[in-house]
């Protein structure tokens, strides 16, 4: 314990000596305790120096800046230390004290930017090494002075657009300052001692944010500024340090120069029949960045190019505009064309308002409207146009086929036609002097089914075959080929022109049945019958139907259905079977085809709108109808039948064979053939049972005979 035995005297007479030393900048640390007039043993209270130590001052020479001290020294023999950074650790022995006295000194200058506070611990020992006190807790605290001077950063350039209002942030600067922060030794305020080139075009804050202080900047004019700034601590007030910067500042470009051409008009020429070359280029002048969207000129023809002869287009690497002639003009159509021209940038003028983006481009000057003095003003921007006159240049015109579709009529009739005369003469026209061109050959250019034939010097064309109207080649009757002019000079100029061989119909054909066969089911009396003719009008239809009644089994009518085609109508009642019918059909001529035309109506009944043709093809199931039925019933009574004609024939005696009466040559036939029998119908026999040479038949023989005659029915019935 810290000593306790002073006398009131005594502690008034130490306080007033401790308080002496405080203001002397010394830090004592004591261990005081008392109670009234009469002290005891307390535990112990470390006091920290109230008044921290400044760096950068020299403490070495005082005798102490603070002091420990046990109550326990009067008696016993104490040693004092400190142990923490700044005593036995780096950096060392900053501070030491007597181990006797406890007093605490200095050994150097103070440095807060190092170490702004040193916390130490100080013990008490006794002389054998065994601890006397529990560590005391020793704080010093070092006070800042204004040592450093501000230091600014490596800072990248900032950028403005030009013509930026005033007021716009361009950029931020920043310093710092190695002393105490939260004190005006720290707090930097900034200043702009220069701005290279001169102008005062910016302005910076205390807090460092540049800003734009004059709105006439112009990328044109400077493109870059340096600003020396200075940054002063204490915030700026006198005595403060303070330290220099350059900051550069690029200006951007925005669109604020149109494009203008280095002429204020133009003229060029252009040869006839001509296309797709390059008619000129013209330069562009642009005070904006080379290179860039508000460089890039964009042009249009706003007048003069209402048929599509030109087109123009921007060479970007030198930003010149190439007018192109993309469609032949023709000399004697046109002798002179005059454009109107404007040129723009590839984004819109920059208004000083927003920022723009995408591309306003018009073409052919859609959208605009011309004002005077050689203005054109589209999307509320006005531009000076540039007239170019362009002068078409007369060229050797040559040969060209007129007309272009020359039409050829001929016959198919072979009585009309002969393949060894011309037919037509196809020459070409010199477009110079509008008569037939010279030095000059023809050919065939297509020619699909090798109809004809051209002389290559005169034209003459010859068929080389009959023409037929009902060839696949034709088109609505016509044929169409092609036939080709060449100059005899070089380069050599070509010409095409168009034959179109109408073939004129010849009735070369007859009309015909479409069907030979036609099905008519009962109860209906009436089938329709359709002819056809290749001939076309007017040597086919409409048709005329008559009926020959020689070769015509039955009674029929005709009657008029359409143009190719005739109601067959039955007059009479119609059984089951097959009716052929013959016809003369005639075309509108009256040509009728050499033979008759036949068909063969089947009758039949049909039953569930199944067709005559049908029921042959028709499967059906294991069922028999009302028919087969009775023809199974008929089948056992022959059966029976059958079977008592033999009873009959086998009853009675013996007896030999009896010569007929009569010659039966002439009625016994051969029936073993495969062919169908000749007739079927059996006639009623009535055979007596005498005849005439007074042999008497018996019964038994008579039941053989007509066992005989019964075979005979179902034999040809089979067949």
């Amino acid at each position: 314990m810290l000593d306790a035995s002073l006398s009131s005297r005594d502690y008034a007479s130490t306080w007033g000596k401790i308080q002496k030393t405080l203001c002397e900048n010394v830090a004592v640390v004591l261990v005081i305790a008392s109670s009234g007039h009469n002290l005891v043993r307390k535990k112990r209270e470390w006091i920290i120096p109230p008044k921290p130590l400044k760096e950068n001052v020299d403490y070495t020479r005082k005798e102490f800046i603070a002091k420990i001290r046990s109550d326990l020294k009067e008696t016993k023999g104490l040693q004092y230390s400190l142990e923490g950074i700044g005593a036995n650790k780096y950096p060392f022995n900053v501070f030491v004290v007597d181990p006797h006295t406890g007093f605490i000194r200095v050994t150097r200058q103070l440095d807060r930017e190092e170490i702004d506070a040193y916390n130490l611990s100080g013990i008490a020992t006794y002389t054998n090494g065994g601890q006397a006190e529990k560590q005391i807790d020793v704080r010093i605290k070092v006070i800042d002075e204004n040592d450093n001077a501000p230091v600014f950063a490596v800072m990248e350039a900032g950028e403005v657009n030009e013509l930026s209002p005033r007021g716009t942030s361009v950029m931020k600067v920043t310093a710092t300052d190695a002393d105490e922060p939260g004190n005006k030794n720290s707090q930097i305020a900034y200043s702009i001692v220069d701005q290279q080139p001169p102008g005062d075009m910016f302005s910076i804050s205390k807090d460092g944010i540049v800003r734009v202080k004059s709105s006439a900047l112009d990328r044109e004019t400077a493109d870059q500024y340096t600003l020396t700034v200075k940054g002063q601590d204490l915030n700026g007030e006198p005595g403060g340090h303070s330290a220099t910067s350059t900051v550069v500042i690029n200006v951007q470009d925005v669109n604020d120069n149109l494009p203008t051409l280095e002429k204020v008009e133009y003229e060029g020429s252009i040869e006839e029949n001509t296309e797709g070359v390059e008619v000129m280029r013209i330069s562009t002048e642009d005070l904006d960045l080379e290179a860039s969207e508000n460089w890039e000129a964009v042009f249009d023809i706003v007048r003069g190019n209402e048929a599509g002869y030109f087109s123009i287009k921007t060479d970007t690497a030198t930003n010149e505009g190439i007018l192109m002639l993309d469609k032949a003009v023709d000399y004697e159509d046109v002798k002179n064309l005059d454009l109107g021209l404007i040129v723009k940038n590839k984004v819109p003028q920059y208004d000083g308002s927003t920022e723009f983006s995408g591309i306003d481009i018009g073409l052919g000057g859609s959208g605009g409207t011309f004002g005077t003095s050689g203005t054109f003003t589209q999307g509320g921007t006005t531009y000076k146009t540039y007239p170019i006159k362009i002068n078409v240049k007369n060229q050797p015109e040559g040969p060209s086929f007129d007309p272009k579709v020359k039409a050829i009529p001929v016959s198919e009739e072979r009585s009309s036609v002969n393949i060894n005369e011309v037919i037509t003469r196809y020459t070409a026209i010199d477009g110079d002097t509008g008569k037939v061109a010279e030095n000059v050959r023809y050919a065939k250019g297509s020619d699909p089914d090798n109809w004809f034939t051209i002389d290559p010097k005169t034209a003459d064309i010859k068929l080389n075959k009959m023409p037929d109207r009902e060839s696949p080649y034709l088109i609505n009757g016509t044929y169409y080929a092609k036939v080709l002019c060449f100059t005899e000079d070089m380069p050599a100029k070509t010409a095409t022109g168009t034959i179109a061989i109408q073939v004129e119909d010849f009735n070369d054909h007859c009309p015909t049945l479409t069907s030979q066969i036609q099905t008519l089911c009962i109860p209906d009396d009436a089938v329709i019958v359709n002819a056809k003719d290749e001939d076309f009008f007017p040597n086919g239809s409409p048709f005329t139907f008559e009926i020959i009644p020689e070769g015509t089994q039955g009674k029929w009518q005709v009657e008029h259905y359409n143009d190719t085609a005739a109601i067959l109508r039955a007059k009479e009642t119609l059984w089951p079977g097959l009716y052929e019918v013959t016809f003369v059909v005639k075309d509108q001529q009256g040509q009728a085809c050499p033979e008759p035309e036949k068909v063969t109506v089947q009758v039949c009944t049909c039953d569930e709108g199944e067709m005559c043709g049908d029921r042959g093809n028709t499967k059906k199931g294991a069922e028999l109808g009302p028919a087969g039925i009775g023809l199974l019933f008929l089948g056992l009574l022959l059966l029976l039948l059958f079977l008592l004609l033999l009873l009959f024939c086998g009853c009675g005696e013996a007896a030999g064979f009896t010569e007929m009466p009569w010659d039966t040559k002439s009625h016994l036939i051969n029936y073993r053939t495969e062919g169908q029998g000749e007739n079927t119908e059996v006639p009623l026999l009535n055979i007596p049972p005498q005849v005439d040479g007074g042999v008497q038949i018996r019964h038994q023989d008579l039941g053989c005979i007509w066992t005989i005659l019964l075979f005979k029915v179902i034999a040809s019935a089979g067949r």
